[in-house]
């Protein structure tokens, strides 16, 4: 890669003269310097090479280019005096590293001393041009490369956005490109680089035809919560040819929340449409690309998001209170976090994630049915990248309270999301009071929440609560033996639950599962080894819990009145089936 970070930049011509050359053609040939271009070529491609020359030089006769031994040239064509091109084929086996390039018109040979270079790595794209205003799928094909994903990446040059890039193989990859409306025709040096200065280039490689596929959208603005008519006229396209889609993107990449009503064709350029912004719409410009069956059209900074306002009807809350409790493998002790959280949001308009019309996966139901359960596998929808919910401020801060203790919820600002929820600093057990129902208590902030007081929205679970047996830490226990369990009592029935799982694969599916049951008595229970069996010999995890929810609350101006609270103590460990 040395000699092709040298052979950048342009080469000059160091001319001489054959030995019975006249005194007036070594004059002609020293006034006519001569430049190659590309300066570099992989081996096993073929290629085409320019030639310039400062004054006239080229013969349309009898002119000659030689690049030595492993490089056939093909063919010479010369445009004028001035200007030839060389079709060349490079043999796999030519040696690597530079070489002269020898150029005879008539009885004036003139030599570019190191004017090309024989490297190991090349690659070829197709297809190798594209219209202004266009997005193109092109393949690249390596030779010698040795590209990685997420580490290597092309430039296509000024005017080409990369929108995607795939690496399939260390020689074959893909890019989505999108051509500006405005990029500058012509070529365009390809570059794929890999880091640590191991990047290869296609001089030429990619072409921006002068003819456009122009776009234009209205309207230019478009507020968040509201549906929008839209209209896109667009030259030298066909949108009549299949149904027209439409994809939004923000300066992160492609966004969906923005959802697309209907699309009506009037004619091959113009198209009108009805869409729905995400109440929680991300604000800013957006480019809008549009693609049919034969043509891929990206609109850039097509029209600009604007923030909506929002609504005390509009508010939603949750709210949890949580003790952890993790068993560390390596030393056997037990690390403890409480957590307590509150957010405050407008739920997403319209929904996302909603979920499909499928069943949920099936789990233990009240009391002592011990059961195998398959992990939830997503089969009930797809999951969908969707927008944050838009957060509101409710004061610096926010506290649960309850005759036992208050607990201070700090605002706290998340930069990425933009997303402002309440939690509590360096908790202990000491702030988590079993068996009380804190309130909600707002401070208020202009331009937010104001101060309000939810009585009883947030309990705890009925009592603290200890794992007493097995011991967990490095235990080794039998499938074909009960696994006898025990902790002291944690008082949930009637209003809260205890559960106990067993997570792993189960054997006869290949599939992550679990055995779990929600226990009657309050302290003891087992797995049978009929259930243990059941799930692979191997490292498992281990989780009991005691959960509780609170009752259903919303502020008294909200429309959500079904919000809920919930708190648990978990014991996490983990041990091996054999």
């Amino acid at each position: 890669m040395f000699g092709q970070m040298i052979l950048m930049m342009p080469l000059l011509l160091l001319s001489c003269t054959g030995g019975d050359a006249s005194k007036e053609d070594v004059a002609q040939s020293q006034s006519s310097a001569l430049t190659s271009y590309p300066p570099v070529g992989g081996q096993g491609i073929a290629l085409q090479l320019e030639l310039d020359a400062s004054g006239s030089f080229f013969s349309f006769t009898d002119t000659t280019v030689d690049l030595g031994e492993g490089i056939v040239v093909t063919e010479v064509i010369v445009d004028d005096g001035w200007n030839a091109r060389a079709k060349i084929m490079i043999d796999d086996t030519a040696s690597l590293g530079a070489r002269d390039v020898v150029v005879s018109s008539g009885s004036r040979n003139v030599t570019i001393s190191n004017g090309f270079e024989v490297i190991s790595d090349s690659f070829i794209i197709d297809p190798p041009d594209g219209k202004m205003g266009e997005i193109v799928e092109v393949g690249l094909l390596g030779k010698g490369t040795e590209w990685q994903s997420g580490v290597t990446w092309p430039n296509f040059g000024d005017g080409i956005e990369v929108m995607e890039f795939t690496v399939l193989s260390q020689t074959l990859a893909e890019a989505l490109i999108s051509i500006d409306p405005d990029a500058t025709p012509g070529w365009r040096n390809v570059t794929v680089d890999s880091g640590m200065q191991d990047y290869v280039v296609l001089y030429d490689g990619f072409k921006v035809d002068r003819v456009g596929l122009g776009a234009s959208f209205e309207p230019s603005m478009a507020q968040q919560g509201e549906m929008i008519e839209f209209t896109i006229r667009a030259r030298g396209t066909d949108f009549t040819g299949s149904e027209p889609i439409l994809t939004f993107y923000d300066r992160f990449g492609q966004n969906p929340d923005i959802v697309v009503n209907d699309v009506t064709v009037l004619d091959a350029e113009n198209l009108f449409g009805r869409m729905t912004l995400s109440n929680a719409a991300a604000l800013g410009l957006r480019d809008v690309q549009i693609d049919t069956l034969n043509d891929s059209v990206r609109i850039p900074n097509a029209f600009e998001v604007l923030g909506g306002d929002w609504d005390l009807s509009e508010v939603a809350i949750s709210l949890a209170f949580n003790v952890v409790r993790s068993l560390d493998p390596s030393t056997c002790e037990i690390s403890e976090t409480v957590t307590a959280t509150a957010l405050f949001f407008i739920p997403l308009n319209p929904p996302c994630g909603g979920g499909g019309m499928g069943s949920p996966p099936p789990s233990p139901q009240p009391y002592d049915n011990n059961g195998i359960f398959p992990d939830p596998d997503g089969s009930g929808s797809e999951a969908e990248d969707c927008p944050f919910p838009t957060t509101l401020p409710a004061g610096d801060f926010v506290w649960f309270e309850s005759e036992a203790n208050i607990v201070t919820l700090e605002k706290t600002y998340e930069s990425a999301s933009g997303t402002i929820y309440y939690e509590g600093k360096n908790l202990t057990m000491a702030d988590y009071a079993a068996g009380y129902d804190y309130d909600l208590h707002t401070q208020g902030e202009e331009g937010g929440l104001g101060e309000y007081l939810l009585e009883k929205v947030q309990p705890t679970v009925p009592a603290d609560w200890t794992w007493l047996y097995p011991d967990l830490c490095g235990l080794v226990h039998p499938r074909e033996e009960q696994m006898d369990l025990a902790w002291t009592p944690a008082q949930t029935y009637p209003d809260a639950i205890f559960f106990v799982k067993v997570a792993g694969t189960i054997e006869a599916e290949d599939k992550g599962g679990y055995a779990g049951v929600i226990p009657w008595d309050d302290g003891e229970h087992f797995f049978s080894p009929n259930e243990l069996l059941q799930l692979k010999a191997e490292p498992v995890g281990f989780q009991a819990y005691s959960y509780i929810e609170g009752p259903m609350f919303g502020l008294p101006e909200s429309i959500y009145q079904e919000n809920q609270s919930e708190s648990y103590i978990l014991y996490n460990a983990n041990f091996t089936l054999e």
